[in-house]
């Protein structure tokens, strides 16, 4: 069974959230506590899965009320993109390991793009985030902007593991995931913030190695 943020009221998403959530944090305290004793020294690796599995499952409920949340009427604004990928970029120069490339086939007047910046600073984190855990040892991501009609196109492309072509449409559903420690709603919650801005999201995979991801933004001067 799956869900669409439609269907889901914002105090059902605040309910359960209440719910699971302090009884998790008092569960989390309390394991907190017991490690302090010295007698339960030998059950440290006993505590260190529940408390994973406990963090796990916040993030879960996290997103979970970011996706549900029901979209507010938050004022566009003319955001240029070409300074939140470079802040990205900039953010991400800590991985030694993989190369950064950044391409722009446009005027700076032409990548003024219709949004809410918020969105899209969560968007971009996201993908990017994602694009760096796909590569094993050493890597390249490289990020291309270019207009097409009334569309600013941005493809960020990576050289990782790719997605099994078998449940590459099964990534756009939530809580499908086949990372050990993913939400599954990371993809849902990006696809629904382009479709809120009035844009598109795709993800696929490469003809030889990695995935592209590519978001088409309206642009602010159509």
């Amino acid at each position: 069974m799956y869900f669409n943020k439609e269907s889901i009221t914002e105090e059902m998403t605040i309910a359960l959230a209440h719910e699971v959530k302090n009884p998790l944090a008092l569960i989390k305290a309390n394991i907190e506590l017991l490690e302090l004793e010295k007698d339960v020294n030998h059950y440290s690796s006993n505590f260190r899965v529940i408390k994973n599995e406990i963090n796990k499952i916040s993030a879960i409920i996290s997103d979970f009320m970011l996706f549900c949340k029901p979209t507010k009427q938050i004022e566009e604004d003319k955001i240029f993109i070409f300074d939140m990928i470079e802040d990205n970029l900039e953010r991400y120069k800590i991985y030694e390991n993989i190369k950064f490339y950044f391409n722009c086939y446009c005027s700076f007047e032409d990548m003024n793009i219709l949004g809410v910046e918020s969105k899209v600073s969560l968007l971009l984190t996201n993908i990017y985030k994602n694009s760096i855990e796909a590569i094993i040892d050493e890597g390249i991501i490289q990020t291309t902007v270019y207009k097409q009609d009334e569309h600013l196109v941005v493809d960020i492309v990576d050289n990782g593991i790719g997605i099994d072509d078998k449940i590459l449409q099964k990534v756009y559903e939530p809580f499908f995931t086949n990372k050990e420690n993913g939400s599954g709603l990371g993809i849902p919650i990006c696809r629904n913030i382009m479709k809120d801005m009035g844009g598109s999201f795709d993800i696929f995979n490469n003809k030889q190695k990695g995935c592209t991801v590519r978001l088409k933004f309206k642009r602010f001067d159509i």
